[in-house]
Formats: C-alpha cells, structure tokens, sequence
C-alpha cells in the first residue's frame, strides 16, 4: 500500500491517504468505472465518514442481519478493522473518534 510511489518525486504522487474514510473511498473508486459518466455520478453520490456525523446521529439505527461479523466470517478467518489498519499507517485522530463516539453514544441512551 505505502510502497508505491513516484521514483523521481514523491510528492508527485500517488497520494496514501491515511483516513478510514478515504482508504474506503479509494477502494469502492477501484471496484466502480469512475471514468465513466455513470461511474462518476455514483462516486459523487458516495459520502464516507468517520464515526457518525450530526444529522445522523439523531437517527435510530437498524441492524442489518446479513452484514453481522458472526454471519458472515467462519470462524478460523483472521479479520481486521479499517480504524485499527488506518491507525498504523499513520492516521492520527483515532483517539478523537473513539472519544466523539462514546459521548455520542451516551446522548444516544438518553434520546432513544
């Protein structure tokens, strides 16, 4: 991943975005033809954040049966999570995540 880079100038690209956010945007970008029209629009459409943002966060949330961990891996597969993987590759606002996240979640008892 942090590998590749330009041989002559480092800062000409490509751009190792360190974000959650991002590394999943750039991953749905190599899976959707983003030369295209239609492909573009679609990426357009595609929000991707970090935590909940605020007009969220106001929403009840549904679990969605077909996308549960337990479902989905056997058990002998090892898994990781894009925080963790973005944390050491040298994203540096983890902490501020996971503390948003606990007083949101907190707000969220007392609202549901």
């Amino acid at each position: 991943f942090k590998r590749k880079k330009t041989n002559s100038n480092p800062r000409h690209g490509p751009f190792h975005q360190r974000a959650p956010s991002k590394i999943l945007w750039r991953t749905i970008r190599g899976m959707v033809p983003h030369k295209t029209a239609r492909g573009a629009a679609a990426l357009d459409r595609l929000k991707c954040f970090e935590g909940i943002p605020h007009p969220f966060d106001r929403k009840k949330r549904m679990v969605i049966p077909a996308a549960l961990k337990v479902l989905r891996l056997r058990p002998e597969r090892k898994f990781c999570k894009l925080g963790d993987l973005s944390n050491l590759f040298g994203w540096k606002h983890q902490e501020l995540i996971n503390r948003l996240e606990g007083q949101r979640k907190v707000k969220s008892e007392a609202f549901h």
